[in-house]
């Protein structure tokens, strides 16, 4: 496996405000629903991890593996498309905290 990896910081506020009461986990899940993964991207894992940010609280999404990059790319977009504001984009990223999926057979599997 492809150790690329990538990471973003999420806004805390924003997740809150347009997810009100839903967990990080179910909302990284939700932006991972509008991406059909890329054959090329098997075995990419997304995680989430500590901000590297102090300000405003919130949470890092990691992409580690094949296709990392591209996987991302779009998740950042899938995030702005739901109303969550993106801090910072990271190449490097976070230590695990919690699996959220990994490509598996052409579609997102839970980790």
């Amino acid at each position: 496996m492809s150790d690329d990896l990538f990471s973003f910081a999420v806004d805390g506020p924003s997740a809150a405000a347009a997810f009100p009461r839903v967990q990080s986990q179910h909302l990284i899940l939700a932006a991972l629903a509008q991406i059909e993964p890329d054959p090329a991207w098997e075995g990419c894992l997304v995680y989430e991890g500590e901000s590297p940010l102090d300000t405003p609280p919130g949470f890092s999404v990691a992409t580690l593996g094949p296709g990392a990059d591209a996987v991302q790319e779009r998740l950042v977009e899938a995030f702005e498309r739901l109303g969550v504001r993106i801090v910072q984009i990271f190449e490097g990223g976070p230590a695990e905290r919690t699996r959220i999926a990994r490509v598996r057979g052409g579609v997102w599997s839970t980790a």
